[in-house]
């Protein structure tokens, strides 16, 4: 049978709970019984120093042990005599008795085993051999007390420890007490349970609403969000939770605009192509220069896309390959200009580079790949030549320092309206009023720049031109997470 974490966290808490209260009971048994038994030999040795004045007269007076070893009742006699001469209270069951005389001989006081009239006593000789006890029951461990007359030892009386209880109402005491904690460690088990299931119910909550939740995300309900109780590690993996829902949401939703733009950015020129051909097929259209180029120039138009395409999907994927180094940025930028020169005579658009390096060649060294550079300042180049008006201007500035490298695009009208611009870089995005599909673009170079910078560790942004078109910033670290040369993947 499986348990799911809730009853695996109540057993868990229900089981710490009974290993320590289990501990409690053997600990608080033991001691008890250790305790108690200790109690009961202080009882039996608080009337020694009284018992061994008593045994010093009684040879002072006789002479000698001989009377006791002929006459058990009188060794009986000389210790009830010795105890109620004693003025000592004795201490029991949380009462003080003081003997007093007239004690019968059934009082507890004589017949109890822990009273000092009963303890384990041995009367010993001044050689140490047993005059009264049971020797059985003498220990060699005993504590022997001289029994001193003119100085000399003449005896003693030794105390064997008790090592166990024995009497019934010791034993029935001890039990009644094991039965008590017994009891209260399975009175206290079972709070803990009535504790610990609602505590792991409370604390699996979030669990089993996370488990709900991934449920729902794998049915495609990416709508799915979790409440965020707390901010704990449990709070934490509920507001990762709605975080990833929330990104699978929004990629599913560009997933289904993405396809839906790619659709109607193909199916436009293969509209074209289709309409023309069939009016070539019809005789309503004849077949010369003009309609071929017309043909030829949607052909284009197609094919630029689906590069474009191509190559966003493999930056996607990590398959476009950087092979980064040392390289001079001043150098990459114009070649990039040079090889663009004659689209922009024949735009009549004026390009001027101005590069601030501390080099005396205004050599710009950083970290990167040529040929992707090369491929970035070439769409920007494009992009610019495609959009600006004719008779415009293209002014780049090329700055650096010691951490990063600042490339400043500016070119004049037409420019872009502020609500557009945080969507240039998106993809198939394009302003309506200036930088339409009658340019040429497919909608993907300024992605495709994106991915780029990206991939060197930049950052690229837009905002108006102060010449009145577009201003593109982009900022290049000098040397990306200050590697020599690395090899990755976009």
């Amino acid at each position: 049978m499986r348990l799911n974490i809730k009853y695996k966290l109540f057993l868990a808490i229900l089981s710490a709970h009974f290993l320590m209260y289990l501990a409690m009971y053997s600990a608080g048994y033991y001691n008890f019984n250790q305790g108690f038994l200790d109690y009961v030999s202080r009882i039996e040795e608080r009337q020694v120093p009284a018992l061994v004045d008593g045994l010093e007269k009684y040879y002072k007076e006789n002479g000698s042990w001989d009377p006791l070893r002929s006459d058990s009742s009188r060794w009986i006699g000389l210790l009830r005599q010795s105890i109620e001469s004693s003025s000592e209270p004795i201490e029991y069951a949380s009462r003080q008795l003081r003997p007093k005389s007239g004690f019968s001989q059934n009082d507890w006081y004589y017949t109890s085993e822990y009273s000092p009239a009963r303890p384990y006593l041995h009367l010993l000789d001044a050689d140490q051999s047993i005059i009264f006890g049971n020797p059985e029951a003498f220990s060699t461990a005993a504590n022997l007390n001289p029994i001193m007359v003119a100085g000399q030892a003449v005896g003693y009386l030794a105390v064997t420890s008790r090592q166990q209880l024995s009497e019934q109402a010791d034993v029935l005491f001890a039990e009644q007490q094991k039965n008590t904690f017994l009891a209260l460690a399975i009175v206290l088990v079972f709070l803990s349970a009535l504790i610990a299931f609602p505590a792991a119910t409370f604390l699996t909550r979030p669990v089993r609403e996370v488990v709900a939740g991934t449920r729902a995300l794998t049915s495609g309900d990416y709508t799915s969000r979790i409440k965020v109780r707390g901010n704990d590690e449990l709070g934490q993996l509920a507001v990762d939770f709605n975080t990833l829902a929330l990104t699978l949401e929004q990629n599913r939703s560009a997933r289904q605009q993405w396809i839906a733009d790619i659709s109607h950015e193909l199916r436009t020129p293969l509209a074209i192509l289709q309409g023309e051909l069939e009016a070539v097929q019809d005789g309503i259209r004849p077949l010369n220069t003009g309609t071929l180029d017309s043909l030829h120039n949607e052909v284009t138009h197609l094919n630029t896309l689906v590069n474009d395409l191509h190559e966003l999907s493999m930056s996607d994927l990590g398959a476009l390959v950087y092979e980064k180094e040392q390289i001079n940025l001043s150098e990459v930028i114009e070649q990039s200009i040079d090889m663009h020169q004659p689209l922009a005579a024949k735009f009549n658009i004026s390009m001027n580079l101005t590069i601030e390096s501390s080099h005396p060649d205004k050599a710009i060294f950083m970290l990167g790949d040529e040929d992707r550079l090369m491929q970035l300042f070439d769409n920007l180049l494009q992009n610019t030549c495609r959009y600006t008006d004719a008779g415009g201007e293209l002014q780049i500035v090329v700055k650096e320092n010691a951490d990063y490298v600042r490339i400043e695009w500016f070119d004049t009208a037409p420019g872009v309206k502020e609500a557009d611009l945080q969507h240039l870089f998106d993809r198939l995005y394009r302003v309506e009023a200036s930088r339409n599909r009658a340019k040429g673009g497919s909608g993907l170079g300024l992605t495709i720049c994106q991915n780029i910078v990206h991939a060197h560790e930049g950052t690229i942004t837009a905002s108006p031109s102060p010449l009145g078109g577009l201003k593109l910033t982009i900022i290049f670290p000098r040397r990306p997470n200050k590697l020599p040369l690395i090899r990755t993947h976009d």
